[in-house]
Protein backbone atom coordinates (compact mmCIF):
# COMPACT_ATOMS: atom_id res chain seq x y z
CA UNK A 1 0.00 0.00 0.00
CA UNK A 2 1.00 3.94 -0.52
CA UNK A 3 3.06 4.81 2.86
CA UNK A 4 4.26 7.85 1.95
CA UNK A 5 3.89 10.43 -0.45
CA UNK A 6 6.49 13.71 -1.03
CA UNK A 7 5.82 16.48 -3.11
CA UNK A 8 8.22 19.92 -4.40
CA UNK A 9 7.51 22.41 -6.36
CA UNK A 10 4.50 21.22 -7.89
CA UNK A 11 1.81 22.52 -9.38
CA UNK A 12 0.30 24.86 -6.84
CA UNK A 13 2.34 22.75 -4.30
CA UNK A 14 6.05 23.93 -2.98
CA UNK A 15 6.61 21.30 0.01
CA UNK A 16 4.34 18.39 1.45
CA UNK A 17 5.23 15.25 3.59
CA UNK A 18 2.24 12.55 3.69
CA UNK A 19 1.60 9.55 5.66
CA UNK A 20 -0.56 7.26 4.46
CA UNK A 21 -2.44 4.54 6.57
CA UNK A 22 -4.58 1.09 5.45
CA UNK A 23 -8.02 1.51 5.42
CA UNK A 24 -10.65 4.77 3.50
CA UNK A 25 -9.35 8.13 3.32
CA UNK A 26 -10.95 10.92 2.04
CA UNK A 27 -9.44 13.93 0.56
CA UNK A 28 -11.76 17.28 0.26
CA UNK A 29 -11.06 20.92 -0.45
CA UNK A 30 -12.89 23.71 -1.04
CA UNK A 31 -13.01 23.84 -5.17
CA UNK A 32 -9.97 25.08 -6.90
CA UNK A 33 -7.92 24.20 -3.76
CA UNK A 34 -6.06 21.53 -5.55
CA UNK A 35 -7.53 18.09 -4.52
CA UNK A 36 -6.46 16.19 -7.69
CA UNK A 37 -3.29 17.38 -7.44
CA UNK A 38 -2.03 14.31 -5.31
CA UNK A 39 -3.51 11.94 -7.78
CA UNK A 40 -2.18 13.79 -10.30
CA UNK A 41 1.47 13.63 -8.36
CA UNK A 42 0.88 9.52 -8.24
CA UNK A 43 0.16 9.08 -11.84
CA UNK A 44 3.47 10.93 -12.52
CA UNK A 45 5.28 8.83 -9.86
CA UNK A 46 3.76 5.53 -12.54
CA UNK A 47 4.36 7.39 -15.70
CA UNK A 48 2.04 9.35 -17.20
CA UNK A 49 2.98 11.79 -19.76
CA UNK A 50 4.86 15.10 -17.81
CA UNK A 51 4.95 18.80 -18.78
CA UNK A 52 7.34 21.66 -17.74
CA UNK A 53 4.33 23.69 -17.16
CA UNK A 54 3.53 21.10 -13.92
CA UNK A 55 6.48 22.98 -12.65
CA UNK A 56 5.42 25.04 -9.41
CA UNK A 57 6.06 28.96 -10.67
CA UNK A 58 9.00 30.38 -9.63
CA UNK A 59 11.18 26.79 -9.19
CA UNK A 60 13.09 25.45 -11.93
CA UNK A 61 12.34 21.79 -11.05
CA UNK A 62 9.71 19.17 -10.11
CA UNK A 63 10.44 16.32 -6.99
CA UNK A 64 8.34 13.55 -6.32
CA UNK A 65 8.40 10.46 -4.42
CA UNK A 66 6.67 7.68 -3.11
CA UNK A 67 7.04 4.66 -0.57
CA UNK A 68 5.03 1.91 -1.04
CA UNK A 69 4.74 -1.75 1.15
CA UNK A 70 5.25 -4.27 -0.50
CA UNK A 71 4.16 -7.99 -1.17
CA UNK A 72 6.03 -11.39 -2.64
CA UNK A 73 4.50 -10.53 -6.09
CA UNK A 74 6.33 -6.81 -6.15
CA UNK A 75 9.24 -8.14 -4.62
CA UNK A 76 9.77 -10.54 -7.49
CA UNK A 77 9.30 -8.24 -9.80
CA UNK A 78 11.85 -6.10 -8.57
CA UNK A 79 14.11 -9.22 -8.03
CA UNK A 80 13.88 -9.78 -11.84
CA UNK A 81 14.26 -6.15 -12.82
CA UNK A 82 17.25 -5.49 -10.91
CA UNK A 83 15.90 -2.99 -8.60
CA UNK A 84 15.74 -4.81 -5.15
CA UNK A 85 16.46 -2.47 -2.91
CA UNK A 86 17.88 -2.56 0.88
CA UNK A 87 14.91 -2.07 2.80
CA UNK A 88 11.67 -3.92 2.47
CA UNK A 89 9.76 -0.98 1.33
CA UNK A 90 9.59 0.06 -2.30
CA UNK A 91 10.72 3.84 -3.32
CA UNK A 92 9.65 5.72 -6.43
CA UNK A 93 11.06 8.87 -7.47
CA UNK A 94 10.61 11.39 -10.33
CA UNK A 95 11.85 14.66 -11.23
CA UNK A 96 10.45 16.95 -14.40
CA UNK A 97 12.56 20.57 -15.14
CA UNK A 98 11.70 23.26 -16.40
CA UNK A 99 13.28 21.92 -20.09
CA UNK A 100 11.41 19.24 -20.22
CA UNK A 101 13.14 16.94 -19.13
CA UNK A 102 12.14 13.78 -16.95
CA UNK A 103 14.02 11.11 -15.00
CA UNK A 104 12.64 8.24 -12.92
CA UNK A 105 14.27 5.93 -10.23
CA UNK A 106 12.92 2.94 -8.28
CA UNK A 107 14.82 1.99 -5.38
CA UNK A 108 17.67 4.53 -6.21
CA UNK A 109 18.05 2.81 -9.53
CA UNK A 110 17.05 4.79 -12.88
CA UNK A 111 14.34 3.57 -14.36
CA UNK A 112 12.09 3.85 -17.61
CA UNK A 113 8.85 5.11 -17.81
CA UNK A 114 7.39 1.76 -19.43
CA UNK A 115 8.77 0.26 -16.25
CA UNK A 116 7.12 2.62 -13.94
CA UNK A 117 3.47 1.60 -16.10
CA UNK A 118 4.55 -2.17 -15.85
CA UNK A 119 4.86 -1.92 -11.38
CA UNK A 120 1.80 0.39 -11.30
CA UNK A 121 -0.53 -2.48 -12.61
CA UNK A 122 0.52 -4.17 -9.08
CA UNK A 123 0.22 -1.88 -6.87
CA UNK A 124 -2.62 0.86 -7.31
CA UNK A 125 -6.20 1.05 -9.66
CA UNK A 126 -7.14 4.36 -10.29
CA UNK A 127 -9.95 5.65 -10.84
CA UNK A 128 -10.20 9.09 -12.34
CA UNK A 129 -12.99 11.95 -12.84
CA UNK A 130 -13.44 11.84 -16.05
CA UNK A 131 -13.99 8.01 -16.56
CA UNK A 132 -17.52 8.05 -17.58
CA UNK A 133 -16.37 9.28 -20.57
CA UNK A 134 -14.05 7.04 -21.48
CA UNK A 135 -16.97 4.47 -20.46
CA UNK A 136 -18.79 5.67 -23.93
CA UNK A 137 -15.59 4.27 -25.89
CA UNK A 138 -16.75 0.65 -26.83
CA UNK A 139 -12.39 0.14 -27.22
CA UNK A 140 -12.31 0.97 -23.27
CA UNK A 141 -15.30 -1.09 -22.73
CA UNK A 142 -13.31 -4.22 -23.83
CA UNK A 143 -9.87 -3.18 -22.08
CA UNK A 144 -12.19 -2.77 -18.61
CA UNK A 145 -13.62 -5.81 -19.25
CA UNK A 146 -10.34 -7.90 -20.04
CA UNK A 147 -9.03 -6.35 -16.37
CA UNK A 148 -11.68 -7.41 -14.54
CA UNK A 149 -11.25 -11.39 -16.23
CA UNK A 150 -7.99 -10.86 -15.73
CA UNK A 151 -6.62 -11.39 -19.34
CA UNK A 152 -4.29 -8.49 -19.33
CA UNK A 153 -0.97 -10.86 -19.22
CA UNK A 154 -2.85 -13.43 -21.88
CA UNK A 155 -3.88 -10.11 -23.81
CA UNK A 156 -0.21 -9.21 -24.41
CA UNK A 157 0.85 -12.70 -25.26
CA UNK A 158 -1.94 -12.29 -27.88
CA UNK A 159 -0.60 -8.94 -29.07
CA UNK A 160 2.55 -10.50 -29.61
CA UNK A 161 0.74 -13.35 -31.72
CA UNK A 162 -1.12 -11.17 -33.86
CA UNK A 163 2.25 -9.06 -34.56
CA UNK A 164 4.22 -12.55 -35.38
CA UNK A 165 0.95 -13.40 -37.33
CA UNK A 166 1.46 -9.77 -39.49
CA UNK A 167 5.14 -10.17 -39.91
CA UNK A 168 4.95 -13.70 -41.71
CA UNK A 169 2.34 -12.03 -43.92
CA UNK A 170 4.25 -9.29 -44.95
CA UNK A 171 7.71 -11.63 -45.18
CA UNK A 172 5.63 -13.71 -47.45
CA UNK A 173 4.31 -10.81 -49.42
CA UNK A 174 7.46 -9.77 -50.11
CA UNK A 175 8.78 -13.01 -50.81
CA UNK A 176 5.80 -13.11 -53.44
CA UNK A 177 6.92 -10.33 -55.33
CA UNK A 178 10.84 -10.68 -54.98
CA UNK A 179 9.70 -14.05 -56.70
CA UNK A 180 7.84 -12.04 -59.21
CA UNK A 181 10.83 -9.47 -59.79
CA UNK A 182 12.84 -12.57 -59.52
CA UNK A 183 11.28 -14.92 -62.29
CA UNK A 184 10.62 -11.81 -64.84
CA UNK A 185 15.47 -11.24 -64.28
CA UNK A 186 15.72 -15.14 -63.87
CA UNK A 187 14.24 -15.35 -67.38
CA UNK A 188 16.68 -13.04 -68.59
CA UNK A 189 19.48 -14.96 -67.45
CA UNK A 190 18.04 -17.89 -69.06
CA UNK A 191 18.53 -16.24 -72.40
CA UNK A 192 21.98 -14.92 -71.93
CA UNK A 193 23.20 -18.63 -70.36
CA UNK A 194 21.49 -20.32 -73.80
CA UNK A 195 23.77 -18.13 -75.29
CA UNK A 196 26.96 -18.24 -73.85
CA UNK A 197 26.25 -22.11 -73.51
CA UNK A 198 26.09 -22.08 -77.38
CA UNK A 199 29.54 -20.39 -77.08
CA UNK A 200 30.55 -22.84 -74.46
CA UNK A 201 33.52 -20.55 -73.23
CA UNK A 202 36.45 -22.54 -71.68
CA UNK A 203 38.57 -20.90 -69.16
CA UNK A 204 41.64 -19.18 -70.41
CA UNK A 205 40.68 -20.61 -74.08
CA UNK A 206 40.61 -16.72 -75.60
CA UNK A 207 44.26 -16.04 -74.71
CA UNK A 208 44.90 -19.67 -75.91
CA UNK A 209 43.11 -18.92 -79.15
CA UNK A 210 44.75 -15.65 -79.85
CA UNK A 211 47.94 -17.13 -79.40
CA UNK A 212 47.41 -19.77 -82.03
CA UNK A 213 45.77 -17.18 -84.61
CA UNK A 214 48.55 -15.21 -84.16
CA UNK A 215 50.86 -18.08 -85.55
CA UNK A 216 48.55 -19.28 -88.03
CA UNK A 217 48.26 -16.08 -89.46
CA UNK A 218 51.69 -14.98 -90.07
CA UNK A 219 53.02 -18.27 -90.75
CA UNK A 220 55.13 -17.68 -94.14
CA UNK A 221 56.88 -14.69 -92.12
CA UNK A 222 57.73 -16.81 -89.21
CA UNK A 223 58.28 -19.57 -91.88
CA UNK A 224 61.16 -17.51 -93.75
CA UNK A 225 62.14 -15.55 -90.80
CA UNK A 226 63.23 -19.07 -88.88
CA UNK A 227 64.71 -20.17 -92.53
CA UNK A 228 66.93 -17.37 -92.62
CA UNK A 229 68.10 -17.62 -88.86
CA UNK A 230 68.99 -21.40 -89.77
CA UNK A 231 71.40 -20.73 -92.54
CA UNK A 232 72.70 -17.26 -90.58
CA UNK A 233 73.61 -20.13 -87.49
CA UNK A 234 75.37 -22.75 -89.26
CA UNK A 235 74.35 -23.39 -92.86
CA UNK A 236 75.67 -20.15 -94.89
CA UNK A 237 79.54 -20.53 -96.21
CA UNK A 238 79.70 -17.40 -93.43
CA UNK A 239 77.97 -18.76 -91.31
CA UNK A 240 78.07 -17.98 -87.26
CA UNK A 241 79.15 -21.72 -86.24
CA UNK A 242 82.07 -21.42 -89.35
CA UNK A 243 83.33 -18.70 -88.44
CA UNK A 244 83.49 -19.18 -84.39
CA UNK A 245 85.17 -22.47 -85.41
CA UNK A 246 87.90 -20.56 -87.59
CA UNK A 247 88.67 -18.58 -84.71
CA UNK A 248 88.77 -21.87 -82.34
CA UNK A 249 91.76 -22.98 -85.04
CA UNK A 250 93.37 -20.02 -84.69
CA UNK A 251 94.00 -20.42 -81.02
CA UNK A 252 94.16 -23.93 -80.55
CA UNK A 253 98.28 -23.82 -80.29
CA UNK A 254 98.24 -20.73 -77.90
CA UNK A 255 95.51 -21.19 -76.08
CA UNK A 256 97.72 -22.60 -72.86
CA UNK A 257 100.02 -19.51 -72.91
CA UNK A 258 98.55 -17.36 -71.67
CA UNK A 259 96.00 -17.33 -68.81
CA UNK A 260 93.73 -14.46 -71.09
CA UNK A 261 94.31 -16.57 -74.33
CA UNK A 262 93.03 -19.60 -72.57
CA UNK A 263 89.80 -17.82 -71.04
CA UNK A 264 88.83 -16.70 -74.20
CA UNK A 265 89.29 -19.33 -75.93
CA UNK A 266 87.10 -21.05 -73.30
CA UNK A 267 84.51 -18.45 -74.24
CA UNK A 268 84.80 -19.17 -77.96
CA UNK A 269 84.05 -22.86 -77.61
CA UNK A 270 80.62 -22.10 -75.03
CA UNK A 271 79.61 -19.80 -78.22
CA UNK A 272 79.66 -22.61 -80.65
CA UNK A 273 78.12 -24.69 -78.21
CA UNK A 274 75.45 -22.00 -77.97
CA UNK A 275 75.14 -21.75 -81.83
CA UNK A 276 74.68 -24.97 -82.20
CA UNK A 277 71.72 -25.54 -79.59
CA UNK A 278 69.98 -22.68 -81.21
CA UNK A 279 70.30 -23.93 -84.46
CA UNK A 280 69.00 -27.17 -83.40
CA UNK A 281 65.99 -25.65 -81.99
CA UNK A 282 65.11 -23.40 -84.76
CA UNK A 283 65.66 -27.05 -87.05
CA UNK A 284 63.22 -28.25 -84.19
CA UNK A 285 60.88 -26.06 -84.68
CA UNK A 286 60.66 -25.94 -87.98
CA UNK A 287 60.22 -29.56 -88.29
CA UNK A 288 56.91 -28.86 -86.37
CA UNK A 289 55.56 -26.07 -88.25
CA UNK A 290 53.24 -26.97 -90.43
CA UNK A 291 50.08 -24.69 -91.57
CA UNK A 292 46.91 -26.35 -91.03
CA UNK A 293 43.84 -23.99 -92.99
CA UNK A 294 41.23 -25.94 -91.94
CA UNK A 295 42.74 -24.90 -87.91
CA UNK A 296 43.30 -21.89 -88.99
CA UNK A 297 39.83 -20.91 -90.03
CA UNK A 298 38.39 -23.26 -87.02
CA UNK A 299 40.39 -20.71 -84.78
CA UNK A 300 39.22 -17.19 -86.78
CA UNK A 301 35.98 -18.33 -86.38
CA UNK A 302 36.10 -19.32 -82.79
CA UNK A 303 37.77 -15.71 -81.86
CA UNK A 304 34.91 -14.23 -84.17
CA UNK A 305 32.02 -15.93 -82.04
CA UNK A 306 34.19 -14.79 -79.26
CA UNK A 307 33.87 -10.98 -80.40
CA UNK A 308 30.58 -10.95 -81.31
CA UNK A 309 28.98 -12.38 -78.14
CA UNK A 310 30.90 -9.69 -76.05
CA UNK A 311 29.73 -6.51 -78.12
CA UNK A 312 26.38 -8.08 -77.67
CA UNK A 313 26.57 -8.06 -73.87
CA UNK A 314 29.47 -5.06 -73.43
CA UNK A 315 31.97 -7.31 -72.23
CA UNK A 316 35.37 -7.88 -72.66
CA UNK A 317 35.28 -11.01 -74.78
CA UNK A 318 37.84 -12.59 -72.00
CA UNK A 319 35.32 -11.93 -69.45
CA UNK A 320 33.00 -14.58 -70.84
CA UNK A 321 34.17 -17.45 -69.70
CA UNK A 322 33.82 -15.96 -65.66
CA UNK A 323 30.42 -13.81 -66.77
CA UNK A 324 28.89 -17.16 -67.65
CA UNK A 325 30.16 -19.07 -64.24
CA UNK A 326 28.72 -16.01 -62.46
CA UNK A 327 25.43 -15.85 -64.16
CA UNK A 328 24.89 -19.77 -63.59
CA UNK A 329 25.65 -18.65 -59.50
CA UNK A 330 23.20 -15.77 -60.05
CA UNK A 331 20.44 -17.76 -61.51
CA UNK A 332 20.83 -20.63 -58.93
CA UNK A 333 20.19 -17.72 -55.80
CA UNK A 334 17.16 -16.27 -57.66
CA UNK A 335 15.64 -20.30 -57.99
CA UNK A 336 16.13 -20.56 -54.33
CA UNK A 337 13.68 -18.42 -53.06
CA UNK A 338 11.47 -20.94 -50.74
CA UNK A 339 7.88 -19.59 -50.83
CA UNK A 340 6.26 -22.91 -49.71
CA UNK A 341 8.43 -22.20 -46.30
CA UNK A 342 7.15 -19.09 -46.03
CA UNK A 343 3.33 -20.06 -46.39
CA UNK A 344 3.73 -22.62 -43.48
CA UNK A 345 5.22 -20.31 -41.22
CA UNK A 346 2.18 -17.77 -41.91
CA UNK A 347 -0.36 -20.28 -41.56
CA UNK A 348 1.68 -21.62 -37.58
CA UNK A 349 1.94 -17.99 -36.80
CA UNK A 350 -2.59 -17.63 -37.99
CA UNK A 351 -3.32 -20.89 -36.28
CA UNK A 352 -1.13 -19.49 -33.01
CA UNK A 353 -3.03 -16.45 -32.69
CA UNK A 354 -6.46 -17.79 -33.56
CA UNK A 355 -5.76 -20.26 -30.83
CA UNK A 356 -5.36 -17.90 -28.63
CA UNK A 357 -8.00 -15.37 -29.54
CA UNK A 358 -10.41 -18.29 -29.50
CA UNK A 359 -9.37 -18.72 -25.47
CA UNK A 360 -9.72 -15.00 -24.54
CA UNK A 361 -13.39 -15.17 -26.24
CA UNK A 362 -14.06 -17.78 -23.94
CA UNK A 363 -12.86 -16.40 -20.89
CA UNK A 364 -14.41 -13.06 -21.85
CA UNK A 365 -17.81 -14.28 -22.22
CA UNK A 366 -17.63 -16.21 -18.87
CA UNK A 367 -16.40 -12.97 -16.96
CA UNK A 368 -19.16 -11.04 -19.24
CA UNK A 369 -21.74 -13.36 -17.14
CA UNK A 370 -19.91 -12.05 -14.03
CA UNK A 371 -19.11 -8.38 -14.53
CA UNK A 372 -22.87 -8.12 -15.58
CA UNK A 373 -24.10 -9.97 -12.48
CA UNK A 374 -21.82 -7.73 -10.18
CA UNK A 375 -22.71 -4.43 -11.80
CA UNK A 376 -26.76 -5.05 -11.78
CA UNK A 377 -26.19 -5.52 -7.88
CA UNK A 378 -24.13 -2.87 -7.02
CA UNK A 379 -26.56 -0.73 -9.27
CA UNK A 380 -29.27 -1.64 -6.86
CA UNK A 381 -27.82 0.42 -3.80
CA UNK A 382 -27.47 3.46 -6.61
CA UNK A 383 -31.30 4.64 -6.86
CA UNK A 384 -31.37 2.39 -9.81
CA UNK A 385 -33.64 -0.34 -8.52
CA UNK A 386 -34.55 -2.86 -10.98
CA UNK A 387 -31.92 -1.30 -13.21
CA UNK A 388 -29.57 -3.82 -15.39
CA UNK A 389 -26.65 -3.75 -17.20
CA UNK A 390 -25.12 -6.46 -19.47
CA UNK A 391 -21.83 -6.83 -21.41
CA UNK A 392 -22.71 -7.92 -24.84
CA UNK A 393 -19.41 -9.73 -26.77
CA UNK A 394 -19.62 -10.12 -29.95
CA UNK A 395 -17.62 -11.10 -32.70
CA UNK A 396 -15.48 -8.48 -34.37
CA UNK A 397 -15.92 -7.51 -38.18
CA UNK A 398 -12.26 -8.06 -38.50
CA UNK A 399 -9.49 -10.05 -36.04
CA UNK A 400 -7.01 -7.59 -34.51
CA UNK A 401 -4.16 -7.44 -32.10
CA UNK A 402 -7.02 -7.42 -28.96
CA UNK A 403 -8.46 -10.79 -30.61
CA UNK A 404 -11.76 -11.61 -32.37
CA UNK A 405 -14.31 -9.77 -30.04
CA UNK A 406 -16.48 -6.64 -29.79
CA UNK A 407 -17.51 -5.47 -27.00
CA UNK A 408 -20.41 -3.45 -25.43
CA UNK A 409 -22.04 -1.92 -22.84
CA UNK A 410 -25.54 -2.00 -22.64
CA UNK A 411 -27.90 -0.40 -19.35
CA UNK A 412 -31.57 -0.42 -18.23
CA UNK A 413 -31.75 2.22 -15.66
CA UNK A 414 -34.52 1.02 -14.67
CA UNK A 415 -37.29 -1.86 -14.53
CA UNK A 416 -39.75 -2.03 -17.73
CA UNK A 417 -37.27 -0.47 -20.11
CA UNK A 418 -35.05 -2.11 -22.53
CA UNK A 419 -31.42 -2.58 -22.18
CA UNK A 420 -29.29 0.56 -24.43
CA UNK A 421 -26.31 1.34 -25.35
CA UNK A 422 -24.23 3.10 -22.55
CA UNK A 423 -23.27 5.79 -25.31
CA UNK A 424 -27.34 6.50 -25.38
CA UNK A 425 -28.02 7.26 -21.63
CA UNK A 426 -29.29 10.20 -21.63
CA UNK A 427 -29.36 11.58 -17.80
CA UNK A 428 -25.35 12.27 -16.67
CA UNK A 429 -26.60 11.67 -13.21
CA UNK A 430 -27.70 7.82 -14.51
CA UNK A 431 -24.26 7.88 -16.53
CA UNK A 432 -22.30 9.12 -13.00
CA UNK A 433 -23.70 6.34 -11.49
CA UNK A 434 -23.54 3.43 -13.64
CA UNK A 435 -19.71 4.58 -14.01
CA UNK A 436 -19.70 4.13 -10.68
CA UNK A 437 -21.19 1.32 -9.65
CA UNK A 438 -18.32 -0.20 -13.00
CA UNK A 439 -15.37 1.04 -10.68
CA UNK A 440 -16.65 -0.45 -7.54
CA UNK A 441 -16.97 -3.67 -9.33
CA UNK A 442 -13.78 -3.65 -11.07
CA UNK A 443 -12.20 -2.88 -7.41
CA UNK A 444 -13.41 -5.61 -6.32
CA UNK A 445 -11.62 -7.92 -8.23
CA UNK A 446 -8.30 -6.04 -8.15
CA UNK A 447 -5.28 -8.02 -6.87
CA UNK A 448 -3.82 -4.50 -5.93
CA UNK A 449 -3.53 -2.84 -2.50
CA UNK A 450 -4.54 0.62 -3.22
CA UNK A 451 -7.78 1.75 -4.77
CA UNK A 452 -7.75 5.55 -5.66
CA UNK A 453 -10.93 7.33 -6.45
CA UNK A 454 -10.83 10.75 -7.89
CA UNK A 455 -14.42 12.25 -8.00
CA UNK A 456 -15.96 9.62 -9.32
CA UNK A 457 -18.82 10.40 -7.25
CA UNK A 458 -19.91 13.52 -9.33
CA UNK A 459 -23.25 13.68 -10.40
CA UNK A 460 -24.74 11.96 -7.59
CA UNK A 461 -26.15 13.18 -4.45
CA UNK A 462 -28.66 12.34 -0.75
CA UNK A 463 -28.62 8.61 -0.07
CA UNK A 464 -27.07 7.60 -3.22
CA UNK A 465 -23.73 9.59 -1.73
CA UNK A 466 -24.37 7.54 1.28
CA UNK A 467 -24.60 4.34 0.38
CA UNK A 468 -21.34 5.35 -2.05
CA UNK A 469 -19.42 6.24 0.73
CA UNK A 470 -20.47 3.00 2.87
CA UNK A 471 -19.25 1.17 0.12
CA UNK A 472 -15.63 2.69 -0.12
CA UNK A 473 -15.56 1.92 3.57
CA UNK A 474 -16.35 -1.90 2.62
CA UNK A 475 -13.42 -1.83 -0.07
CA UNK A 476 -11.32 -0.20 2.67
CA UNK A 477 -11.84 -2.78 5.26
CA UNK A 478 -9.33 -5.16 2.54
CA UNK A 479 -8.17 -2.19 0.88
CA UNK A 480 -6.51 1.16 0.48
CA UNK A 481 -8.36 3.31 -0.30
CA UNK A 482 -7.90 6.83 -1.49
CA UNK A 483 -11.14 9.15 -2.56
CA UNK A 484 -10.85 12.76 -3.81
CA UNK A 485 -14.68 13.99 -2.82
CA UNK A 486 -16.76 17.04 -3.02
CA UNK A 487 -19.71 14.98 -0.88
CA UNK A 488 -19.94 14.87 2.78
CA UNK A 489 -21.95 11.98 2.85
CA UNK A 490 -18.97 10.08 1.35
CA UNK A 491 -16.15 11.73 2.98
CA UNK A 492 -17.95 11.16 6.56
CA UNK A 493 -17.66 7.34 6.09
CA UNK A 494 -13.75 7.52 5.78
CA UNK A 495 -11.58 6.52 8.24
CA UNK A 496 -8.73 9.08 7.83
CA UNK A 497 -9.47 12.54 6.62
CA UNK A 498 -6.90 14.92 4.80
CA UNK A 499 -8.27 18.60 3.89
CA UNK A 500 -6.48 19.91 0.56
CA UNK A 501 -6.05 23.91 1.87
CA UNK A 502 -5.23 26.82 -0.66
CA UNK A 503 -3.41 30.03 0.47
CA UNK A 504 -1.52 32.95 -0.82
CA UNK A 505 0.52 35.22 1.42
CA UNK A 506 -0.29 38.46 -0.05
CA UNK A 507 -2.41 39.14 -3.55
CA UNK A 508 0.47 39.60 -5.20
CA UNK A 509 2.43 36.18 -4.22
CA UNK A 510 0.85 33.05 -6.13
CA UNK A 511 -1.10 30.77 -4.08
CA UNK A 512 -0.17 27.26 -2.37
CA UNK A 513 -1.40 24.39 -1.85
CA UNK A 514 -0.82 22.10 1.19
CA UNK A 515 -2.27 19.19 2.76
CA UNK A 516 -3.70 18.72 6.31
CA UNK A 517 -4.56 15.53 8.13
CA UNK A 518 -7.65 16.19 10.66
CA UNK A 519 -8.52 15.05 13.81
CA UNK A 520 -12.19 14.21 15.04
CA UNK A 521 -13.07 18.02 15.79
CA UNK A 522 -11.58 19.63 12.33
CA UNK A 523 -13.47 16.82 10.13
CA UNK A 524 -16.59 17.51 12.27
CA UNK A 525 -15.90 21.62 10.77
CA UNK A 526 -14.76 20.72 7.51
CA UNK A 527 -18.21 17.85 6.98
CA UNK A 528 -19.96 21.21 8.19
CA UNK A 529 -18.52 23.13 5.82
CA UNK A 530 -18.99 20.79 2.92
CA UNK A 531 -22.76 20.56 4.72
CA UNK A 532 -23.57 24.31 5.18
CA UNK A 533 -21.23 26.12 2.55
CA UNK A 534 -19.52 29.30 4.19
CA UNK A 535 -21.89 29.61 7.25
CA UNK A 536 -21.41 27.16 9.52
CA UNK A 537 -24.08 27.14 12.55
CA UNK A 538 -24.62 25.05 15.10
CA UNK A 539 -27.09 22.72 13.26
CA UNK A 540 -24.94 22.08 10.74
CA UNK A 541 -22.27 21.22 13.24
CA UNK A 542 -24.55 18.61 15.07
CA UNK A 543 -25.47 16.98 11.20
CA UNK A 544 -21.81 16.69 10.89
CA UNK A 545 -21.32 15.15 14.19
CA UNK A 546 -25.01 12.95 13.55
CA UNK A 547 -23.11 11.62 10.51
CA UNK A 548 -19.28 10.95 11.63
CA UNK A 549 -21.34 8.77 14.27
CA UNK A 550 -23.10 6.52 11.67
Amino acid sequence: MLSTLNIRNFVIVEKLELDFQNGFSALTGETGAGKSILIDAIQLLFGSRSDAGLIREGADKSDLSASFTTNEKIREWLAENDFTGEEDDLILRRTLDIKGKSRAWINGIPASLSQLKELSQMLVVIHGQHAHQSLLRKGSQLEMLDDYAGLRPTISELKKRWNAWRDALEALDEAKNRQAQHQAEAQQLSWYLEDMDELAPLKGEWDTLNEEHTKLSRYTEILEACERARATLTEADESALSMVDSAISALDDISDIDKKIESVYGQLNEAREIIDSASSDVEHFLSRMDFDEARFAEVDERLSSYLSLARKYHIEPGELYEEMIQSRLKLSELQEINVTELQNKAQKSQQRYEALAAEVSAERSKAALRMQTNITEVMQTLAMEGGSFEVSVTPSEHPGPLGTDSCEFLVAGHAGVARRSLAKVASGGELARVSLAIAVTDTMTATVDTLIFDEVDSGIGGGVAETVGRLLAQLGEHQQVLCVTHLPQVASCASHHFKIVKHAESKDEAPTSTVIPLDEEERVKEIARMLGGIKITDKTLEHAKEMLRH
